[in-house]
């Protein structure tokens, strides 16, 4: 099928002799190499091995600096490349998505009929026992309309080669399919590790995916409003694909929502928006289908919206893809696809499945369990039983598994195994053969599919497992189609949405949920730095006096061990541990509350569940935080480097938040969050190290380390010296960190900004609380504090009741969720109501 072009000796050559004979491979042939495979072969026979090792390092790095994760947080979350690119030709690719829009259109078709008249089955194309007993099929979702003009809007197909190269169906996902936002991420990564190659390569782009993509949920709305409103409902952070989903919501400027944000009233679905509740068109789910619904499908989901059903069904609202659409997912009607193709489009498939035996009918039952281990046995669900190998099963196995056929056959299907296509994968004995699959996306926009170029690759995790799967270690690829340089421009397919009626303004309020977590990334991220800087001045001193017991600075870092004890709520050191261990563990236990790895780690869940309102650079400071506090020897005690390295993250992090995004709701949050707890920070700092005196040299030390813990130890020394701050170092500290307006440490400037923070999220109640923090420290005379250890005492504890009380008071404003669901059942033991 493709022509042979000699190559150099080199890399490539050594793995041409790696690759199995009679095996396709993507970049090779016996004798040469695959068409438009030159440019790739050169570039990594110019590599060489080292080259090549090095990609797969800088890959990986990419890819953790990116934040990119698959997978639930117990399973490690890592989303692995490989560095080398698959290539397929521009007219390769051209006769592939043709069979793609025939086989998406005959999809559509069938979901539309067995959800319809279900002519297929009257008409015994389509075997009943074979679609109503798939658990993809839902009688709810029964008669209820296309969302738009079709019922299947986003096809995904994965596809591999058969013995002589030619393309073959594996399945079909349409439930809800994921990948393209990791074929963004991939290309990305791609294209900074094989940059020269990348800018050299004329490549079909993925933009115009993403265009259709949006303009086809809008036009999927059943309502008239203009424009109208798409979410994207996640389970939640918890997801295996949780970061694509938030990437997926960034490229296509649509909210990224979960259950909590959404309600029903009066039949129709409304976002919480800030106080308002705004009325959602469309709903693209991520939630499978079971789950959607609790009022009639399963009633102890907390991830859907009971009554989202009979809100599709009146015409409120569209769901992509319509709940249900998993029924197309079954193996078992790949069979009779051919027959439904001739029927209902008037002409054969252009892409073949490896040929499929469904168990329900007794002929290909007798089939399946004469030949049972030549053959791939798959239950027509996923969620049944795992494909099973038959030639890697033992005879007892095959036995087994030859009863659960005999007891339940049209749970199952037999398929002849499709060898699979070979790629190379950069390994640490150099490049390996390994199982390619490829994932290809369409979307349904303007009476057409557009496609993804390429889609997403993936090869198998070693080169002896024949499953390619995520949840198997799977590595993704980056598939590049070549150009013919007649590729639509960006912002033409489809064109743009002509709007029918005068757009309505959109309310800009946040859901609680996103409001909670970004007003937690800001103040983690303030407790994390405001921790750290504590502990890397208590560690100071503990290097310098903890040998020196009787000392002054002896009893100054006893006061500032118990401070950290007691701004980390984790008390102080026991009787025999040593200061420098006992700072150590408030630095790295992430299990203990209150430590610097704890905190950071809180951070980052908050900051997971509102990736899509972050600037794409917060995930590598992230990502960089993360790896500084996990890759510490056990044995090393040294924390000031390490604490330096944790403090350049966190003000890498302020700094984006600063300077990177919009100053609207979404950073108001954040500020807020970040103000409030620097103030609280602030006020139990210098109650617990100045309310309780000692000599005047250990009460120096102290306030010397609470300056340096606060930021402003010189500011106070250049004050001092020129005579325009007080020389009294707790007084000028008191001043400082408390009173002084300009200084950007001081709880009087928190208070201040926070107010303004709180007028832009239009909480104009909880602003003048904020600002009566403000009255209350305008009044406070600096000359009684720094000699009245009690009124000091005094003053700060009232502030920190204060501060808490407006804390309080902001939970209940902004952060209220709903209550959790409970199923109601009746004397039948039969859900019927969800409060």
């Amino acid at each position: 099928m493709c022509a042979a072009v000699v190559t150099e000796s080199g890399v490539v050559d050594a793995y041409r002799a790696r690759v199995s004979g009679g095996v396709v491979d993507e970049l090779v042939t016996a004798g040469g190499l695959r068409a438009d495979q030159a440019a790739l072969a050169a570039a990594i026979d110019s590599m060489h091995g080292a080259g090549l090792k090095a990609a797969r390092t800088e890959t990986r790095q990419f890819a953790d600096d990116e934040g990119i994760t698959y997978g639930t947080p117990a399973s490690g979350r890592r989303w692995t490349i490989d560095p080398i690119p698959v290539v397929i030709g521009a007219s390769e690719w051209s006769a592939l998505e043709a069979g793609l829009r025939q086989r998406a259109v005959l999809l559509d078709l069938v979901l539309s009929d067995i959800y319809g008249e279900r002519r297929l089955i009257k008409e015994r194309i389509l075997p009943p026992e074979a679609v109503l007993a798939h658990d993809g099929f839902i009688r709810q979702a029964d008669r209820i309309a296309a969302p738009g003009r079709r019922h299947l809007v986003i096809a995904a197909t994965d596809l591999g080669r058969d013995a002589v190269g030619a393309w073959r169906v594996l399945s079909d996902r349409t439930q809800a399919p994921s990948g393209p936002g990791y074929t963004v991420v991939t290309r990305r990564v791609i294209s900074r590790v094989m940059a020269g190659l990348h800018r050299a390569t004329s490549l079909a782009r993925h933009r115009g995916f993403f265009q259709a993509m949006a303009g086809a949920l809008q036009d999927a709305s059943p309502t008239g409003t203009e424009p109208p409103r798409v979410v994207l409902l996640s389970p939640g952070a918890g997801s295996e694909t949780a970061f694509e989903q938030s990437y997926l919501a960034t490229l296509l400027g649509f909210p990224l929502v979960e259950a909590d944000d959404l309600v029903m009233h009066g039949g129709t679905v409304w976002l919480r928006s800030g106080s308002k509740l705004e009325q959602v068109d469309v709903i693209m789910r991520r939630v499978d289908a079971w789950f959607a619904d609790p009022l009639e499908l399963r009633g102890d989901s907390q991830l859907g919206v009971p009554g989202l059903l009979e809100a599709t069904r009146r015409g409120r609202v569209a769901v992509v893809n319509p709940i249900g659409a998993a029924v197309l997912e079954n193996p078992g009607l790949v069979p009779f696809l051919g027959d439904a193709a001739r029927l209902l489009l008037g002409e054969d498939a252009v892409l073949a499945s490896p040929q499929t035996w469904w168990c329900g009918d007794s002929g290909a039952r007798s089939h399946v369990l004469t030949h049972l281990e030549d053959l791939a046995i798959k239950p027509i669900s996923r969620a049944h039983a795992p494909t099973r190998y038959g030639w890697l099963l033992s005879a007892a196995e095959r036995a087994d598994l030859a009863a659960r056929i005999a007891a339940e056959p049209w749970a199952w299907c037999g398929q002849e195994p499709l060898p699979l296509s070979t790629a190379p994968v950069v390994t640490r004995a150099g490049l390996e053969p390994r199982r390619f699959v490829l994932r290809t996306f369409g979307v349904a926009h303007d009476n057409d599919y557009t496609f993804l170029p390429g889609g997403l690759g993936r090869v198998a995790a070693s080169a002896d497992e024949y499953t390619v799967a995520n949840y198997r270690g799977a590595l993704a690829k980056d598939v590049w189609v070549l150009s013919t340089g007649m590729d639509a421009a960006p912002g033409a397919v489809g064109g743009a949405r002509r709007l029918s009626v005068p757009p309505i303004p959109r309310a800009t309020g946040l859901a609680p949920r996103v409001a909670d977590n970004l007003y937690w990334v800001g103040r983690y991220a303030e407790r994390a730095e405001g921790t750290a800087r504590l502990l890397k001045v208590a560690d100071d001193f503990a290097e310098d006096h903890s040998s020196r017991p009787g000392t002054p600075g002896a009893a100054a870092m006893q006061v500032l061990l118990r401070t950290v004890g007691e701004l980390t709520v984790s008390g102080a050191p026991l009787i025999d541990e040593s200061p420098v261990g006992y700072l150590r563990s408030r630095v790295l236990d992430g299990d203990r509350p209150g430590t610097v790895r704890w905190c950071a780690q809180r951070l980052v869940e908050a900051a997971q569940h509102v990736r899509d309102l972050l600037s794409v650079d917060t995930w590598s400071v992230l990502g960089r935080l993360q790896h500084t506090l996990e890759e510490i020897p056990d044995d090393d005690d040294q924390l000031q480097p390490l604490l330096a390295d944790v403090l350049e993250s966190l003000l890498a992090l302020a700094g984006i938040m600063a300077h990177s995004m919009v100053h609207d709701e979404s950073w108001a949050f954040i500020d807020a969050g970040g103000r409030m707890e620097r103030a609280q920070l602030t006020v139990s700092l210098l109650r617990s190290a100045l309310c309780t005196p000692a000599d005047r040299l250990t009460d120096e030390l102290v306030v010397d380390g609470a300056l340096r813990a606060g930021e402003s130890i010189i500011t106070h020394r250049r004050r001092a010296a020129a005579g325009t701050g007080p020389s009294e170092p707790v007084e000028s500290a008191i001043g400082l960190l408390l009173l002084d307006r300009v200084n950007p440490r001081s709880v009087i400037n928190q208070a201040e900004t926070l107010a303004s923070d709180l007028r832009l999220l239009g909480d104009e109640a909880s602003a003048a609380r904020a600002l009566g923090v403000v009255g209350r420290l305008e009044a406070v005379d600096l000359t009684i504090l720094p000699v009245d250890p009690a009124a000091l005492a005094g003053l700060l504890d009232s502030l920190g009741g204060e501060l808490r009380a407006l804390s309080d008071e902001l939970t209940t404003r902004h952060f209220i969720r709903q209550a959790p669901r409970r199923v109601l059942r009746s004397d039948w033991s039969t859900p019927w109501q969800v409060t």
